[in-house]
């Protein structure tokens, strides 16, 4: 109530920081989010529920097996959350959780391991355009995703899996089933643009009222906002083997707007919060271990 409070006195008090910060957010949205994630939203929502998922799933299981035990249509989010990346491997884990395609302790653990940031954002954004070191770009892929594949992978181990329905012969298309993915993708990332707009707003108000302690803002953008967070860093002035690392560990934890994000797209799956969060910790920990320790080395 008392944080509830103060955002609001703040946006009364700064009226122009507030609609600057909320501009912001909302052209970050617009121009960034939207044109990247809505095609996949779709697509991926179409794939569910038209259950043409299972004919890829055939294909691709026999191979991925190998490098994660999941079920059939358990590789579906394992393969969609690693190469659509983050917020949409938590959405896919929780669209097959309540399809009843995989259990829910399948979908919590891929959608706590696999909502990473997509290696094409890691690559052209975070490694090229804010740390300028592209030579890093594939010494960081395996920083990141190694510690959440070895968590999931341990942890299905000791899953029970569930076999896959044998549905894709009933794998149909029709506008209903078009309309309703388009209408469910924008549902989705206007949530996610409500709540990038809010945490831009939040991060304008550390800014304004700390001014003596620029270091504690950076991390503090980077652990609210992760793509606020590096643009900061890209100005810090701190050397590069601390900005590194402090990278990776805002990149692999995703920021309290990506946790909000994340617990809207699996609010009605009811995964565990505390898990989620403690878990992504832990990755982006290890993660900013073992950057600091290759870039020393």
């Amino acid at each position: 109530m008392f944080g509830l409070l103060l955002f609001i006195i703040f946006i009364l008090t700064h009226p122009s920081v507030s609609m600057s910060a909320a501009a912001d957010g909302l052209l970050l949205w617009y121009q960034q989010i939207l044109p990247a994630l809505l095609p996949l939203a779709i697509l991926s929502n179409l794939m569910v529920y038209s259950n043409y998922m299972q004919i890829v799933t055939k294909y691709l299981y026999p191979i991925t097996k190998h490098i994660l035990p999941t079920s059939e249509n358990g590789c579906y989010a394992f393969l969609g959350g690693v190469f659509f990346g983050f917020p949409m491997g938590s959405k896919i884990s929780a669209d097959l959780v309540l399809q009843e395609k995989i259990s829910k302790q399948e979908g919590e653990i891929l959608a706590i391991c696999f909502n990473q940031l997509s290696p094409v954002f890691l690559s052209g954004y975070l490694m090229t355009s804010i740390l300028n070191i592209p030579e890093m770009i594939l010494p960081s892929y395996v920083i990141l995703y190694t510690p959440p594949l070895c968590y999931a992978m341990f942890c299905m181990r000791r899953l029970h899996i569930l076999k896959a329905k044998k549905t894709a012969s009933d794998s149909s298309l029709n506008f209903r089933i078009v309309d309703a993915g388009i209408m469910n993708g924008f549902e989705s990332l206007t949530k996610l643009g409500g709540y990038i707009i809010l945490f831009s707003v939040f991060a304008a108000m550390l800014h304004t009222i700390n001014t003596k302690y620029p270091l504690v803002n950076f991390i503090c953008t980077g652990l609210i906002e992760v793509t606020t967070g590096f643009s900061y860093l890209k100005d810090s002035g701190l050397p590069l083997e601390y900005i590194y690392p402090l990278a990776l560990f805002f990149a692999s934890f995703g920021g309290f707007c990506g946790f909000a994000q994340t617990c809207s797209m699996t609010s009605r799956c009811d995964f565990s919060k505390s898990r989620y969060l403690i878990c992504r910790l832990c990755f982006a920990v290890i993660s900013s271990l073992l950057g600091f320790c290759f870039y020393l080395a």
